[in-house]
């Protein structure tokens, strides 16, 4: 692998695992604090443009981890999923379907709506706190203690999303930690080369590899 080719595959691994969670930040920016009737078609509708994206953050302990061996990349790929399947399921119910319900006049059904999207984003934040720490692992096993800044980073942001979602402050801070935190990995888990998909170990990584 040529320098330069080097350089855009963990440029652009960084940037992958980097824009979902500040795409999920900067339309935050405009979350209500609050949903009433003045409120509720915009927190429907931002809700539903946040479905598509949201799962996207869920890819980078899975796209990070498994540079560093097959079995990590299954582990960050399940707790990926976890964040996945269970933190869209809060968006679709706190977001789109508490958002519909206070739109028709429901403001009541809300309430249970979000009790159950509570629990389920609960889960959700837990997986993505282990896909946090799978992916630092990983890139512990590459990279040494330079990583351990950067897996703390991005978790502290996913602990941060458990009260702060996507709100502006806390939210806005928790997704920005995301984003930094990840990015920082990407290139830790890269530093020396890439390693080859289905690879069981780290040793001195050949550049010879495509990323």
């Amino acid at each position: 692998m040529s320098t330069s080719t080097s350089t855009t595959s963990r440029a652009g691994l960084a940037l992958a695992v980097a824009t979902p969670a500040l795409a999920c930040g900067a339309i935050g920016l405009t979350h209500p604090g609050i949903l009433d009737a003045s409120t509720a078609e915009h927190w429907r509708n931002m809700h539903l443009a946040l479905i598509p994206i949201f799962p996207l953050i869920g890819l980078a302990p899975w796209l990070i981890a498994r540079r560093a061996g097959v079995w990590l990349g299954r582990l960050g790929a399940l707790f990926g999923f976890g964040f996945a399947a269970f933190y869209t399921s809060l968006d679709v119910l706190a977001g789109v379907a508490g958002g519909a319900l206070v739109l028709a006049g429901h403001e009541d059904a809300s309430d249970e709506v979000f009790a159950l999207a509570r629990v389920l984003g609960a889960i959700g934040v837990a997986c993505l706190v282990l896909g946090g720490l799978t992916a630092g692992v990983a890139a512990f096993r590459v990279a040494g203690l330079r990583a351990l800044p950067a897996s703390a980073v991005a978790v502290i942001g996913a602990i941060l999303v458990l009260e702060g979602h996507i709100y502006p402050g806390r939210g806005t801070v928790a997704m920005a930690f995301i984003a930094a935190g990840y990015a920082a990995l990407a290139l830790a888990v890269t530093r020396d080369g890439v390693l080859p998909h289905g690879a069981t170990g780290v040793g001195p990584v050949s550049a010879s590899y495509p990323a």
